[in-house]
């Protein structure tokens, strides 16, 4: 807890830092623990009162009749006779009721959600039936272990309140009674009872990640240019979220800072389609000498922490000290004179305060390939100014599955990645509302443990995963249900809409089950690694007959494809490549689906083409990855490039999406693409202790680069003529098996001249014996 933000509210030996105000009760601590006991209800709150904060309390309740809860912005009447504390309460109900996580005021208003007639306000009556259905849900009814331990997460933000459950959200509701109070916990009177509260933490908010894990770089422009007598124009070469520090400028009067991603005609565009930024701040001549900070100008909803969409978490703020960021290019400076030294007009742009230009590198045979490699490395160098990975600047919050590209990302570019770690613990208090989304979650614990190899990290974190399998949904043949709402909003296979090859969605659909059986084979090997056999046994069980029936279902024999889902006989491309990627296609089924998606165009988004490409890549068929990253028109990075952008973009165009922002880092995939499956270093152990080499060279003749991981660089340079020829070096203490292309009339596999035992498999040999450190490996 303490390194995601968290400060303990107790600590761990004694009662420092609470109180009880009442003359009854007995709270001490035993084993860590705060134990409370009393015949008569009363409360243990803290000396000192909290604003906005989310507070995490573990509560076990007694056997028997018991009724406990955390008192959150609570308040203490030091006169009252009996209800000396009172407020907000997160409920932790024990009887048959099972309204555990409801939102109570007590000894003031009662119940607030759910809400029953004779102990709620009229105000809040009215929504009473839609309050009690939520709560017989199964999986809020539920959530309680009666028996065990529970977490109780609770989050006060301004007026927005959200209670969690053992990692179910039970209440997200808005009250403005009170702004901030005391913390308590509960004993509910009842004789002989004890309840037992741990792993106590609070973490004031708002957090702000960038104040520790980003910092501003001053860079000269690249080019000065005299438009009129009134505007100056100056390019910094690359699009990055800053603000710029100028000279005062001297006389009187005022002057104009326009910042701009975009130009029109030679000048800012003032007019910008989608949410493609520009703003102007307006600044003052002389009155003081030295340096200006000018901010860009703010966009309220990039600062928002409580706003009304419902669906939204707070937005990623950014150091005040720094004053207001966006992203820009270009600026102009309006009404200063031609002789204002506008040479000296500096840029300060944001960036991972650890970010390593040479931690990377990717070299090819092909100049546009090249031009790929730079946008999207810059592109994920560009979006780290948050310290988390945010979606772009429309929104600036983190989703999960912008999260994940970013994260597998930067990875290959960069060698201190702690802002992947960082960006899962703010998801996990932070998640977002598409049905997809929540499986990112597990994919960024595997590949995060896969990186690091930490193991108490992971172990940490473990429970909390299992919320976001999509579990609850899933029948008793193992397959994910969707309802009509799930149908309609929550299931999302790709963004925007118009991208998903004109998918169908049905009550069980190939995409979501593909996540959800993904999901759990990465649970049972991460459970299985930290010592958790009986999870793994049953995770493992579950895939397995998900996975059948998902075969049973939802292939189309005759067609040798998948279909969407039952009762459609439409079969998308997303249908096809999400099970491909996954590893979920039987292996005498793979060879017609990957002739099929041979056949298919870029009918997807740059989110989903990361899986798209993925799966060509892992099947064989490089050329065609390739070939779709290149190809003409306006579906590939090679249209990014052509176009002028310095920040990958959310989709392909804006015609494709009209409020589409211009620096977007899901739209980045070839990041991690070239390095893992071009150059072909990806790990098979956690924390890279073996890996695999495996270069795909997709009609290319030569590639080299430098891949980044925590043991040191990988450096791999491949020439692919009438023989391929590997040079490799490893960093100490890593291990790698190594498989190259099988060209044709290739007899066998030499290292540093010696043949080899290899094996050859279909167009591919694998050498049978792990290498290390530096050698030539050569089929031939």
């Amino acid at each position: 807890m303490i390194s995601r933000g968290y400060t303990p509210l107790f600590n761990g030996h004694d009662l420092t830092g609470w109180r009880n105000p009442y003359p009854h009760g007995e709270a001490k601590v035993v084993d860590g623990e705060i134990h409370l006991l009393a015949d008569n209800k009363f409360f243990l709150v803290t000396d000192k009162k909290y604003t906005d904060f989310r507070v995490s309390i573990e509560i076990h309740l007694p056997e028997g009749p018991a009724n406990s809860g955390v008192m959150f912005r609570c308040h203490v009447d030091e006169d009252a006779a009996k209800r000396k504390v009172f407020g907000y309460q997160a409920e932790c109900d024990g009887s048959d009721r099972r309204w555990s996580g409801g939102f109570f005021d007590e000894a003031r208003r009662r119940w607030i959600w759910p809400s029953t007639k004779g102990r709620s306000l009229d105000q809040f009556l009215t929504h009473e039936d839609e309050s009690k259905q939520f709560f017989a849900a199964p999986r809020v009814r539920d959530a309680l272990n009666r028996n065990g331990w529970n977490r109780y997460e609770i989050t006060c933000l301004k007026d927005l309140i959200t209670i969690e459950l053992n990692g179910v959200q039970t209440v997200r509701f808005r009250d403005a009674t009170d702004a901030s109070g005391f913390i308590g916990i509960q004993h509910h009177g009842e004789e002989g009872q004890t309840y037992r509260f741990r792993n106590l933490f609070i973490k004031p908010l708002p957090e702000i990640p960038a104040q520790q894990f980003a910092a501003l770089t001053q860079q000269k422009p690249v080019s000065v240019k005299r438009i009129n007598d009134k505007v100056t124009l100056i390019d910094f070469g690359k699009a990055a979220f800053g603000n710029i520090v100028m000279p005062v400028p001297q006389g009187r009067g005022s002057a104009n800072v326009h910042f701009g991603e975009k130009l029109s005609d030679g000048r800012i565009d003032q007019n910008p389609p989608g949410t493609v930024r520009y703003g102007v701040t307006p600044i003052h001549k002389g009155g003081q000498r030295g340096n200006w900070i000018v901010p860009a100008p703010v966009i309220p909803r990039n600062v928002e922490q409580a706003g009304l969409i419902y669906a939204n978490p707070p937005a990623v703020l950014t150091p005040p000290q720094w004053r207001s960021v966006m992203p820009f290019r270009w600026v102009e400076v309006e009404g200063l004179d031609p002789d204002y030294p506008f040479d000296l007009i500096r840029r300060r742009a944001a960036y991972s305060a650890t970010w390593n230009d040479d931690a990377s590198a990717f070299e090819c045979s092909d100049e546009t390939l090249n031009r790929v490699w730079e946008l999207c490395k810059y592109s994920i160098k560009a979006t780290t100014f948050a310290g988390v990975y945010v979606d772009g600047d429309r929104e600036r919050i983190p989703y999960e599955a912008d999260a994940y590209l970013n994260q597998i990302s930067h990875y290959t570019t960069d060698d201190d990645v702690t802002m992947a770690a960082r960006t899962f613990d703010w998801l996990m208090e932070n998640g977002t509302w598409p049905t997809e989304w929540a499986p990112h979650m597990v994919f960024m614990a595997q590949d995060q443990w896969m990186y690091s190899g930490d193991d108490d990290w992971l172990k940490y974190r473990y429970e909390s995963l299992k919320s976001k399998t999509l579990l609850n949904r899933s029948g008793d043949d193992g397959l994910v249900r969707s309802s009509k709402l799930d149908q309609n909003r929550h299931d999302i296979v790709d963004w925007p809409k118009k991208e998903r090859d004109g998918f169908v969605f049905t009550e069980i659909n190939t995409v979501v089950n593909a996540f959800h059986i993904r999901a759990i084979k990465q649970m049972a090997m991460m459970a299985r690694a930290i010592g958790k056999n009986q999870d793994a046994d049953a995770f493992e069980d579950r895939a397995e007959l998900a996975k059948a029936a998902f075969q049973k279902a939802l292939f189309d024999e005759a067609a040798g494809i998948y279909r969407d889902g039952i009762c459609t006989d439409h079969s998308s491309i997303h249908a096809n490549f999400f099970p491909l990627a996954f590893g979920l296609v039987p292996a005498d089924e793979i060879a017609g689906v990957v002739a099929w998606l041979n056949e298919q165009d870029m009918q997807c988004s740059p989110y989903a083409a990361q899986y798209f490409m993925d799966a060509l890549f892992s099947q064989g068929s490089g050329q065609k990855a390739i070939d779709l990253m290149l190809a003409d028109g306006d579906r590939s990075w090679k249209h990014m490039v052509d176009s002028g952008t310095t920040i990958s973009w959310e989709a392909w165009d804006l015609k494709y999406k009209p409020n589409q922002d211009w620096n977007h880092a899901w739209g980045a995939a070839p990041a991690n693409l070239l390095p893992r499956f071009v150059l072909g270093a990806q790990a098979t152990s956690p924390g890279w202790t073996t890996a695999m080499i495996r270069p795909c060279p997709g009609g290319l003749e030569h590639a080299r680069g430098r891949i980044p991981t925590p043991r040191g660089s990988i450096e791999i340079e491949w020439k692919n003529e009438s023989t391929f020829s590997l040079a490799l070096t490893l960093p100490d203490e890593m291990s790698a098996k190594v498989s190259l292309p099988a060209n044709e009339g290739t007899t066998g596999v030499f290292v540093d001249g010696a043949p080899v035992p290899a094996t050859k498999a279909g167009n591919r040999w694998l050498v049978d014996a792990p290498v290390q450190g530096t050698v030539t490996v050569l089929a031939k």
